[in-house]
């Protein structure tokens, strides 16, 4: 007899595994019998993993992993494209299924919402220290936000009928992600704001008010917005006009991020550790924002109120709201509006791919979640302006206006990097188009960052492989490619046009901090990396590449991704000999071409400024160490000229 068990709606896919199961147990099928001590280990991209406690229970599991997939896809809607199934020592952190007929290995809780899933939980101390630990609590409320379908299609409808109708709001997609509220300790870890009888993230209205009044100073009189939005200062007081609500996510979006700084400062140098920093944001949201009046007007003129406030509102969430905007962080699609303190510039990036909280491991390198990150764009910026600035200043200044510019925690800075993208439509190279946003209050920082994102993209490139040309190593694609489109750019294969560009660098520098000066900085060793600095002791080369393609020409990255004419002369040059090449597997020379956890201390950037000159640039940093020398001299031979150094 065919069990035929009226299914419950399930808040999570923990909770519908655990249905699952008592329903088995309940009819005492074969799959009850089978899973009855089976303990739920997450369901992440369609992938569930399952625990048994002996390997018998697991091969037996295994052998029904059809039928288990069928009946969770037809009865549960829980769709699985793989199960892993594991036998062994369950994790501390996997939640074990409790089942009528059986006793659970440990106690859990049954979750509704993002902020129970994190304040139920009892971590086992200290809990800043287990990078694991954090990174499961994360997964859980993530996993519980996508049951909460249900609030989010009743707030879409409280918030239509409190705005009285679809006139009266906004509905906003977001580019990239989105961060409002958070703080740092123990429980917060950077989260977003859950909302304190819901559960699930959402915008608050006093960071929506908050948002158009900081967009208004900037383009209306102040009378007229005291008029519309209210004033409190010392004895004057006004009540607004219009009345911004809570606006929520049209469904499920929180999602696990990560920050993951390259270069941080110890003891004045700043040296090579990465270290990942799990947290939660909203990946690619989509809210409604209503809006309504705070009392009964003449229609008209109340109407004409409320579209003024909704244009400003429209323009700052396009102009970045929330946490980490200068990091690409809570902009709204759409044109961001025209500003004289803003530049903007189209981009194309060839890459191997960008990725967040879930990059391939070493195990498995077809594994992992792409998507571009606007933050790699600030974060290459962020290591340009290191490279030239401990060149010209004291270390002291240098952090100083690194701090002025790129900010720190709980300081903004004067800068302000965005993305407007396109996503990729390909694998094995991604391909993103889009454009850069530069935004300051400040001209000269502007420039200054203009000039920065200039070097950038003509010495290397932005994200995973930036110190190597895009090309295929050991049948894996590795480095990128990337290009500014302007008529001023790429640079052509002048030396005078360089060093023209090298002196208009400077005195950017020098328009936002003097005096310059010349300061020479050691880029360190293997496995104690420091900043790369563009002092005396480092030297660019410009090399003709001639049979070298474009990566748009390559038909076949399979079967051309590691030929000289993909790779370039300089990139040959450097891979041909072991003096030269990266260490791997007890080959190569990490004191040049770096090795695991040491970055190479040579970039290579390919430069297609027309057709009758490819070259490629090839910067090497501490040249004063002989065997980094040893690869410039080899340069000189190959009739590659310097142009910095």
């Amino acid at each position: 007899m065919k069990h035929q068990s009226k299914v419950k709606r399930s808040n999570s896919p923990a909770d519908i595994w655990r249905e699952f199961v008592e329903a088995e147990i309940k009819v005492k099928s074969k799959l009850g019998k089978i899973l009855e001590k089976s303990v739920y280990g997450g369901y992440e991209k369609s992938t569930l993993t399952i625990y048994f406690a002996e390997d018998e229970l697991r091969k037996a599991a295994q052998g029904n992993r059809d039928s288990i997939q069928k009946k969770l896809k037809e009865q549960y809607q829980l769709f699985c494209d793989r199960i892993n199934f594991i036998a062994g020592a369950v994790p501390a952190t996997a939640s074990t299924i409790q089942t009528i007929n059986s006793t659970p290995l440990q106690h859990s809780y049954r979750t509704h919402n993002p902020l129970q899933a994190l304040y139920w939980v009892e971590p086992n101390l200290p809990y800043e220290r287990d990078e694991t630990q954090r990174t499961k609590i994360l997964k859980d409320a993530v996993e519980a936000e996508q049951g909460c379908n249900k609030i989010y299609t009743k707030l879409y409808q409280r918030t239509l009928q409190l705005a009285n109708g679809e006139e009266n709001t906004i509905k906003v997609a977001f580019n990239w992600r989105l961060r409002v509220g958070g703080t740092r300790g123990f429980r917060e870890l950077l989260l977003p704001v859950l909302h304190p009888v819901f559960g699930i993230p959402y915008i608050p209205a006093s960071t929506l008010k908050g948002a158009a009044k900081a967009w208004a100073k900037k383009h209306q009189p102040s009378e007229r917005i005291n008029e519309l939005l209210g004033i409190l200062d010392g004895k004057l007081a006004k009540a607004a006009k219009i009345e911004f609500l809570d606006a929520f996510p049209i469904k499920p979006c929180l999602s696990l991020d990560v920050a993951t700084p390259q270069w941080t400062w110890q003891n004045n140098k700043v040296m090579y550790q990465p270290v990942p920093h799990p947290l939660l944001s909203l990946e690619q949201p989509q809210f409604l924002i209503g809006l309504r009046p705070t009392s009964k007007e003449v229609a008209d003129e109340t109407n004409k109120d409320l579209q003024d406030v909704k244009t400003w509102l429209e323009n700052a969430l396009k102009s970045g709201i929330g946490s980490r905007v200068s990091s690409g962080y809570g902009h709204a699609l759409g044109a961001i509006p025209n500003s004289n303190t803003r530049k903007f510039y189209d981009f194309t990036l060839w890459t191997q791919g960008m990725y967040g909280s879930n990059p391939p491991s070493r195990e498995n390198r077809y594994q992992g979640t792409p998507e571009f990150r606007p933050s790699a764009v600030r974060g290459i910026l962020r290591y340009w302006f290191r490279a030239v600035a401990f060149g010209l200043y004291d270390t002291a200044t240098c952090q100083n206006l690194e701090e002025k510019l790129f900010g720190k925690l709980g300081q903004q800075g004067k800068l302000s990097v965005s993305t407007k993208i396109n996503s990729s439509n390909q694998q094995n190279p991604y391909v993103y188009t889009g454009k850069i946003y530069l935004e300051s209050p400040d001209i000269h920082c502007l420039n200054l960052a203009e000039k920065l994102l200039f070097l950038a993209s003509h010495l290397g490139g932005v994200g995973r492989g930036s110190r190597r040309t895009l090309h295929l190593l050991n049948g894996r694609m590795r480095g990128c490619h990337w290009e500014l489109i302007s008529k001023e750019l790429p640079l052509v294969y002048d030396s005078e046009k360089w060093r023209k560009f090298f002196t208009e660098l400077n005195q950017a520098f020098k328009a936002v901090q003097a005096p310059l000066g010349s300061y020479a900085v050691s880029p360190g060793r293997p496995k104690a990396r420091q900043q790369d600095v563009l002092d005396k002791n480092a030297q660019v080369w410009l090399l003709k590449s001639p049979s070298q393609i474009h990566p748009h020409k390559v038909k076949n990255w399979q079967t051309e991704g590691d030929s000289s004419n993909v790779r370039g002369t300089a990139l040959d040059l450097l891979y041909s000999d072991i003096r030269f090449k990266g260490q791997s597997q007890g080959q190569g020379n990490p004191n040049v071409g770096g090795a695991l956890e040491t970055p190479s201390f040579v970039w290579i950037k390919s430069i297609f400024a027309d057709s009758n000159c490819t070259y490629q640039v090839v910067t090497i940093f501490g040249t004063d160490h002989p065997e980094r020398q040893a690869f410039a001299i080899e340069l000189k031979n190959q009739g590659a000229i310097l142009v910095f150094g």
